[in-house]
């Protein structure tokens, strides 16, 4: 990624030194002191790259599976087992829907992730459970990168199904 690729808003150097050269005409040094501070705080703003926000929608359900010749009732996200990879890139915005379609409550832990407590997942201790036939919005930052999973909490769901790998790739990628 070059440098210009931060810049949201076209920061040209030499109109901002055009612009300090004409904010003071008469040579007054603390004025220019003022510009340049101010060029400087603007210059930082804009050189911060934009957030990409990444969204998932996952359903929870109940499906069958038949890895012995004899069907066995299990739980899938998306119809999945395992569950979808999820992938980000650091410095992303995590945005993940959750319906549940279960007759029992459920929950998504992120597994390892760095993120704000009462996003975490756990039900009754950071994350109020995702009732039987609602939803849930998880929204947090990604602030690291590697291979992690994510799974229920919930009443051995994790066991019948539901998890999935977690994928975080290095900003530079």
């Amino acid at each position: 990624r070059g440098p210009d690729s931060y810049f949201r808003r076209g920061l040209d150097a030499s109109a901002l030194v055009s612009a300090c050269a004409h904010a003071t005409p008469d040579g007054d040094v603390l004025s220019m002191k003022f510009v340049l501070f101010s060029a400087c705080i603007l210059a930082a703003v804009w050189a911060v790259p934009a957030q990409n926000v990444v969204r998932y929608e996952l359903t929870i359900d109940e499906t069958t599976v038949n890895y012995s010749g004899k069907p066995v009732k299990a739980l899938a996200i998306n119809g999945q087992i395992p569950a979808p990879t999820l992938v980000f890139t650091e410095g992303d915005i995590a945005e993940i829907h959750v319906k549940n379609n279960l007759k029992e409550e459920s929950s998504l832990h992120w597994h390892g992730i760095l993120l704000p407590n009462e996003q975490d997942g756990v039900p009754y201790l950071t994350t109020t459970p995702i009732a039987a036939g609602g939803t849930h919005d998880f929204r947090f930052p990604i602030k690291q990168s590697g291979t992690y999973w994510y799974h229920s909490h919930s009443n051995l769901q994790e066991q019948r199904g539901l998890y999935g790998p977690f994928i975080i790739k290095k900003r530079d990628e």
